[in-house]
């Protein structure tokens, strides 16, 4: 029974790294499309899943390790031999398969490295759109890209200033109506920003929707127009400043994801990955995790307890490669 748990465990322990690997690499490329992300979704609550069973039958490994402890485990003649027992006992139940240390430490890095892979993608999925978005509506109308004209005179809606002169406009924000070859003579688009007021007669490139021109258009660049219009999975690993978040927090914690593989005795390694209590609080944080990103997956917005896992998340998963600090805090 404890060899078939063993290997249970260690199945389960490879289905959680599978996924959570397959959640981050399509992950990277789902910026051009339009929620939900139903592939990235189930990856990621797979990862959650399988780490869940995982705990659950560390607990039944150990439950089942004290059905069948010897009977010394049960004497209780003499005070001393009832310590002696007690010390002897847990030795037992805290017994884990042994492995090559070089196993042992490179094991542990293959799991801080996807740790640290998994916070720096989470960090960038905080502010994927909406289903109520304009480009994610036009892109479930079947969109194409267009070179609109100006038609009327702005609407100006907002001015950006410049830091040291308060009085200097940098960029303007303008609600433009524009005429499209082959659609409706008037096509609302907007606001788009500029560092001039729009001028009529202006040509501008514009997402928008022959079955749908209620909708309007949506103006960006004409790369970043044609990957909307596609809606296909490319990889994109330059943006805003999510990315530049994951970027320096990945730079931060790198040297830990070493130090806490090949710096650590490979005993207190082992015990860790075959402690219940520890894997357990694993579990539930990437349950957490996974339930606080599900409405950004899915293109909803967030609500209650899933708000601050949405904005948080990423951080618990990263200092998930610093839990052995306890460990070694309560070891002396």
């Amino acid at each position: 029974m404890q060899v078939l748990l063993t290997w249970a465990i260690r199945g389960f322990a490879g289905l959680t790294y599978v996924a959570a690997a397959a959640a981050c690499v399509w992950a990277l490329g789902i910026d051009y499309q339009p929620p939900p992300h139903t592939g990235v979704l189930v990856c990621v609550w797979t990862a959650a899943g399988s780490l869940i069973v995982r705990a659950v039958l560390l607990w039944v490994r150990r439950w089942h390790g004290i059905r069948t402890l010897p009977d010394w485990s049960k004497a209780v003649s003499l005070e001393k031999g009832k310590h002696r027992n007690r010390a002897r006992t847990w030795d037992v139940l805290d017994a884990t398969p042994d492995g090559p240390e070089g196993w042992i430490k490179f094991r542990q890095l293959a799991a801080n490295v996807l740790l640290l892979s998994a916070s720096m993608t989470a960090v960038t999925l905080i502010n994927l759109p909406r289903n109520d978005s304009l480009p994610i509506r036009l892109q479930h109308a079947h969109p194409e890209v267009a070179t609109a004209t100006i038609a009327e005179p702005p609407r100006i809606t907002g001015k950006d200033y410049d830091d040291d002169d308060c009085d200097r406009v940098v960029a303007y924000y303008s609600k433009v109506k524009v005429s499209v070859p082959g659609g409706p003579a008037r096509l609302s688009v907007g606001p788009i920003r500029s560092s001039e007021p729009p001028r009529v007669g202006e040509r501008l490139q514009v997402l928008w929707s022959p079955s749908s021109p209620s909708l309007g258009g949506y103006a960006d660049s004409p790369d970043r127009l044609e990957h909307l219009a596609h809606a296909q999975w490319r990889a994109n690993l330059t943006g805003g400043v999510s990315t530049a978040i994951a970027a320096v927090f990945g730079l931060v914690m790198l040297p830990w994801v070493f130090c806490f593989a090949f710096g650590l005795d490979d005993d207190l390694l082992n015990e860790i990955a075959w402690s219940p209590g520890t894997q357990s609080g694993y579990a539930l944080i990437l349950a957490g995790v996974a339930y606080g990103y599900t409405p950004a997956l899915t293109g909803e917005a967030s609500s209650g307890i899933q708000t601050p896992l949405l904005y948080g998340g990423w951080l618990l998963l990263g200092f998930m490669i610093l839990a052995p600090i306890h460990r070694l805090l309560r070891d002396g």
